[in-house]
């Protein structure tokens, strides 16, 4: 891999399966593209490479938009260390624990990419992490109606001598790195806040002023943090 001064862009993983919420997953992209499309040439801005990735080439999302994955799940884990971020999308309770129940292709993808030895920070629904057993001794935030629920996942799959999973109802939270210090963990609440944690990530990543312009672009009413 480039020397990470060399390389103009994030290249972004969005993790998708069978009745995955849209604005989950769209919304983030929406965000990502704008700073792509708008970023300034002669300024330091890198723009993001996303592309979609699922266990099968077709995804039926909440059961009414159908997508076409660009990257099948088995040939990203072949390239997952090329990645800079993962975003995990959430869904009902009826297509997300079956995934968690059922230790999935898309948990075990998870679990990989908190494991690579990166030489960057890395940004990564929040059950789906608990079931990746990845979130032990961090504080993270989900849909509001499944807070206790994503504290049961975590009670099960995490780490015991990592510490208790510190589950708070929030719009998003970004909750720092991961053991090792190479994953950077954000995670968000119900659907339209999944904006918030992007934009955020783009304060980041890109620049305060970026965030602040792609937001006005977007006509979406978010203030970086203090103001």
């Amino acid at each position: 891999m480039a020397a990470i001064e060399t390389k103009q862009y994030y290249r972004v993983g969005v993790l998708l399966f069978q009745g995955v919420d849209i604005l989950d997953f769209t919304g983030p992209m929406e965000v990502l593209s704008h700073v792509s499309h708008n970023r300034n040439p002669d300024k330091p801005d890198r723009m993001f490479i996303i592309e979609t990735i699922a266990q099968t080439s077709i995804i039926d999302a909440a059961s009414v938009m159908t997508v076409k994955a660009d990257r099948l799940l088995e040939e990203a884990v072949e390239e997952l260390a090329e990645y800079d971020m993962l975003v995990v999308p959430g869904g009902p309770p009826a297509v997300v624990q079956p995934l968690v129940e059922g230790n999935a292709p898309e948990v075990n993808i998870i679990r990989k990419f908190a494991a690579l030895p990166l030489t960057e920070p890395r940004k990564p629904r929040a059950l789906l992490l608990g079931a990746a057993g990845i979130l032990s001794g961090m504080t993270v935030t989900t849909h509001h109606r499944a807070v206790e629920v994503l504290r049961e996942v975590c009670a099960r799959f995490s780490d015991k001598n990592e510490g208790p999973t510190n589950v708070v109802h929030k719009r998003y939270m970004d909750g720092g790195y991961l053991k090792g210090d190479s994953v950077q963990l954000v995670t968000a609440g119900g659907i339209s806040s999944g904006l918030d944690a992007t934009f955020h990530v783009v304060r980041q990543l890109s620049s305060p002023e970026m965030a602040a312009f792609v937001s006005r672009v977007m006509e979406y009413d978010w203030a970086e943090p203090g103001k």
